[in-house]
């Protein structure tokens, strides 16, 4: 750098002299102080009103007025009255998101033309109608939400407005399909449901009646015979005879078990209730023996090493409660192995299973307890990986009994009840049966009974019973054969896993069949945040124009007459508008941290990659004008408008025009901005000393340009200025 400015005849005191006179001046001048205090006030003004004014603009959007007209007449769909225009208006009244008001129709469209409301959403008369048509109608009629925005009164508050009619739409197509698939999707499970749990009484049923039904063929035989053989007739009617009590009687006991066995559903019924409580209980004491357990474990710690006796008085003491939750697990699987012996239900099934293991776990871990009291008896110390060990399985056995006890209180419980229910009215129906199938056993008895008395009509009265067995053995056979199909129909085993599906799960899978989930990389908590440093920026390019606005290039000569080169009167304005830059650089950032508290994740890092960038533009700013004047100033206003527009800091630049995209790169805005991002969100270092690297390139053309060209510039200025001069609109 000596060689260079020793190339050029530099005088280095008179460039020192410069800088220092100026200081005095400003120091020693109080219009001239308050002048400096003041430029050096006014950008880091203008960056913290901008930012503080868009702090959370998003966290306001309840001010944002939007009219709510509700015209829904609500319609009825199988004798169920249904208001969704209702039901949204109920929403929108806890919903703090947007302004809504609720208004009229008239009101809201007088609103929204003078500008009271920014949009309005009208739900017609039809909105409920047309909703449930899709379930009511063979062609059905989308359902309108009309929206009416005023894009007049501002630009954002439209897009606003908009996002939140989608995002109502949304809601309620949201809330309807929930509503409606899970309706039907329960009623299927609850037949589902009913039909698993019927199917193993059934078979039992099948079983029955198939037997009875097998013996009917005999019947008919021998009465096919008895009319073939009429000189037999009395013989073999009374062998038919002989036979009909058998079948009366085992219809009459068949009659009188299902009788009993009403009774006795209806009193295993009362003991399941009464059980159901004890089971609960059982469940809660097992837990409440592993919380124990658990809080004992997390006690050993605090004894070691040298309390064992204490150890092993907490050792003896958990290895007992693990027993005796190991016997009233016991006590539990045996009282539901006794009820699944008579449901034969797989969520009992299940239940035995989970507490069998759970069983298990707590056996291994009596065993491990065994193990560090033996540990103890030898004189040794338990070691702690052990007591961790041991204490997370007894959490693990805590939270296994958690999930048992919900199982068993939301699914098992409700399930055995409805078994109990739905075999009893089994059981009553086929009392009912057995009643009328006895009840016609007098009419074939007595039939029988007129053939023995009357043997010279025997043929015709054998006739007469001939015809009215079949309709009997029809009645019973078609009954069989219905029963017949559900013992090992695939089909039906299909359908009853089908229609078994959780109706909830499924209809809230259907409303809403995506979840996204959002990972924030840089997270920044507010908006104000985000765009500072865009605003600081924009502070810093600022300030360096209006200092060259009020502020002059040009040096004065020194009072002694000393000879000043144009290189050196470059250098020691530079230096003192440099010196004014970073000033107003510092307070804006130094501001922007404690005063307005924006999010920064490097505040050192900013405060020294700020006055680099104050640096960089003071430095394009002061070349510009020294070498074209007030053609340089008007230029630097023109570089600021476009980096405003194309820099990114405000809308992504991809959003922007092809023309400010192509100027994009060639901007020291663009990496003024994104290095400032990088301090404040998170620092990429590879990213931060690209855009530092490429701000130099800006610094050191712009100064070695001014360094070279200023004073050939100036005589062409000065010629271009007297000619301007001449036409009398010059200041």
């Amino acid at each position: 750098m000596k060689k260079i400015l020793k190339g050029y005849k530099i005088n280095n005191k008179n460039v020192s002299r410069i800088y220092k006179r100026d200081i005095k001046n400003i120091l020693t001048n109080r219009a001239t102080l308050i002048m400096m205090i003041g430029l050096i006030l006014v950008p880091p003004l203008y960056a913290w009103f901008n930012i503080r004014a868009g702090w959370d603009p998003y966290l306001n959007t309840k001010g944002i007025s939007v009219a709510i007209v509700n015209l829904d007449k609500g319609s009825e769909f199988r004798n169920v009255k249904v208001n969704i225009g209702d039901n949204v208006v109920k929403s929108l009244k806890t919903n703090q998101s947007i302004g809504w008001t609720f208004v009229s129709e008239s009101e809201a469209k007088q609103g929204i033309k003078y500008g009271k409301y920014y949009a309005s959403l009208t739900m017609p008369k039809d909105f409920s109608k047309d909703l449930l048509s899709v379930v009511a109608d063979d062609t059905p009629t989308k359902a309108k939400l009309i929206y009416t925005v005023n894009e007049k009164r501002n630009a954002i508050a439209p897009k606003l407005t908009k996002k939140g009619a989608t995002a109502l739409q949304s809601e309620i197509t949201k809330n309807f399909i929930q509503t409606s698939s899970g309706t039907i999707l329960s009623f299927l499970t609850q037949i589902g449901v009913e039909l698993e749990n019927n199917k193993p009484q059934l078979k039992n049923l099948a079983d029955m009646m198939i037997s009875l039904d097998d013996k009917m063929p005999k019947i008919k035989k021998s009465m096919d015979n008895a009319y073939g053989q009429s000189i037999l007739l009395q013989k073999y009617m009374l062998n038919v005879k002989n036979n009909l009590p058998v079948m009366t009687n085992g219809i009459g006991d068949a009659l009188t078990i299902a009788k009993t066995s009403n009774g006795y559903i209806e009193k295993s019924k009362d003991s399941l209730k009464a059980a159901s409580p004890i089971i609960q209980k059982d469940l809660s004491t097992i837990k409440s023996i592993s919380d124990t357990a658990s809080s004992s474990l997390s006690e050993l710690n605090d004894l070691r090493p040298s309390n064992n006796a204490v150890i092993k008085e907490v050792l003896v003491k958990t290895r007992d409660k693990y027993g005796d939750a190991v016997q009233t697990i016991d006590n539990v699987l045996s009282l539901n192995r006794s009820l699944n012996n008579f449901l034969n239900s797989t969520a009992i099934n299940t239940l035995i299973s989970n507490l069998s293991d759970a069983r298990d776990e707590m056996m291994t871990q009596q065993t491990n307890v065994n193990a560090m009291i033996n540990t103890v008896d030898r004189g040794n110390q338990v070691v702690t990986s052990d007591i961790n060990t041991a204490k997370k399985a007894a959490d693990k056995s805590s939270n296994s009994i958690s999930n048992i006890m919900g199982d068993f209180k939301t699914i098992i419980d409700p399930k055995i009840d409805n078994a109990m229910q739905n075999t009893k009215e089994l059981s009553t129906n086929t009392v009912n049966m057995l009643q009328n199938i006895q009840n016609d056993m007098p009419l074939i008895n007595s039939t029988l009974g007129q053939t023995n008395s009357q043997i010279n009509s025997s043929i015709k009265s054998l006739n007469t019973v001939r015809n009215n067995f079949p309709k009997a053995a029809e009645y019973l056979h078609t009954n069989t054969q219905k029963l017949r199909g559900l013992t090992d129909d695939k089909k039906l085993n299909e359908i009853i896993n089908m229609l078994k599906k959780d109706g909830a799960k499924e209809s809230d899978f259907l409303s809403n069949p995506v979840a996204i989930k959002q990972n924030s990389i840089y997270p920044i908590p507010n908006y104000g945040s985000a765009m500072s440093p865009f605003y600081t920026t924009l502070a810093i390019w600022v300030g360096a124009l209006l200092m060259h606005s009020l502020l002059s290039v040009e040096v004065k000569k020194f009072e002694d007459g000393a000879p000043i080169s144009t290189r050196e009167k470059f250098l020691g304005r530079y230096f003192t508008f440099l010196t004014i830059a970073i000033l107003q650089t510092l307070v804006t950032i130094v501001g922007n941290i404690l005063l307005l508290k924006t999010y920064v994740v490097s505040p050192i890092i900013l405060i020294l990659f700020g006055i680099y960038v104050s640096i960089v533009f003071l430095t394009i700013i002061y070349s510009f004008v020294c070498i074209l004047g007030n053609i340089g100033k008007a230029l630097i206003v023109v570089v600021m408008v476009l980096q405003i527009s194309a820099s990114g800091g405000t809308f992504p630049v991809e959003l922007l025009g092809s023309f400010f995209q192509f100027i994009h790169p060639m901007l020291p805005f663009t990496y003024a901005v994104g290095g400032m991002r990088e301090t404040v969100a998170g620092i990429i270092p590879s990213v931060l000393i690209s855009h530092v690297l490429t701000l130099s390139k800006y610094l050191v053309v712009c100064f070695i340009l001014a360094f070279v060209l200023q004073e050939r510039m100036n005589k062409i200025n000065s010629k271009f200025i007297k000619e301007f001069d001449k036409s009398g609109l010059a200041e």
